[in-house]
């Protein structure tokens, strides 16, 4: 005997349920979109009221500077005391200049890691400068690498640096782990979201004189270059510390 048939079992189907669903992953993304526009927005705002004030600042030292070239003139040829009081006013002075140029060169700075919020996510090299030290056997290095592009990403990678001059044998590299007198060997990682900033000091071998430097920047962060940049040295050394 056969069994009785149970029939097809029909489902409803509810694509409106669907629907719902995409639309609240769009309106999440949407969400996040509008989040990190507005942290963006805040961050560009923040660094422009801090140049900003830099501008301002270097606005008062020159007008302080003003003053005192007047009282500079007026100074001059005048009697022992009004002579040492010029004296102190023109140290006061270089000073003030000093100032001026720090001032100027950290709005460069800023200016430098502001970037257009559409502009493509890379590594810049804001500076390498180097100094001699006082005690004429080392030098001092500051490399300062910048960020441009979407402000909350990272950037990773690193960074090899070659020195290239002559000695008694002809023309030769030194690599700045080679020569760096504090942690020699060790390679130079970055790993920031504005800016990096690596500093140390450095010693020739004797007889050796460079005459250029090379800088190899190799982000591991996906889909941002890499670039090399050769600059003289002439143009990398800096007054005597």
């Amino acid at each position: 005997m056969s069994k009785a048939h149970k029939g097809f079992r029909v489902k409803q189907h509810k694509p409106w349920k669907m629907w719902v669903g995409i639309f609240l992953v769009l309106l999440l993304f949407w969400a996040f979109f509008v989040l990190g526009q507005a942290y963006q927005s805040y961050q560009l705002m923040q660094l422009d009221l801090e140049r900003a004030t830099l501008l301002a600042r270097i606005d008062e030292l020159e007008s302080r500077n003003h003053g005192l070239v007047k009282k500079n003139a007026q100074l001059e040829g005048s009697s022992k005391i009004e002579h040492d009081a010029y004296k102190k006013t023109s140290q006061t002075l270089v000073k003030l200049q000093r100032e001026i140029l720090a001032q100027e060169e950290e709005l460069v700075f800023y200016q430098g890691i502001v970037s257009p919020a559409n502009a493509a996510l890379g590594v810049n090299l804001q500076s390498f400068q180097v100094k001699q030290k006082n005690n004429k056997k080392s030098l001092s290095y500051k490399l300062v690498l910048t960020k441009q592009g979407k402000i909350s990403r990272k950037l990773r990678g690193g960074v090899k640096i070659t020195i290239r001059g002559e000695d008694d044998s002809g023309t030769r590299e030194l690599k700045l782990s080679d020569i760096r007198l504090e942690n020699p060997g060790k390679a130079t990682k970055f790993n920031f979201k504005y800016f990096q900033v690596f500093e140390g000091d450095i010693a020739f071998p004797e007889k050796f004189t460079p005459y250029e430097v090379e800088i190899d920047i190799n982000p591991t962060t996906k889909k941002v270059k890499s670039f090399t940049e050769t600059i003289s040295w002439a143009r990398v050394m800096l007054e005597e510390l």
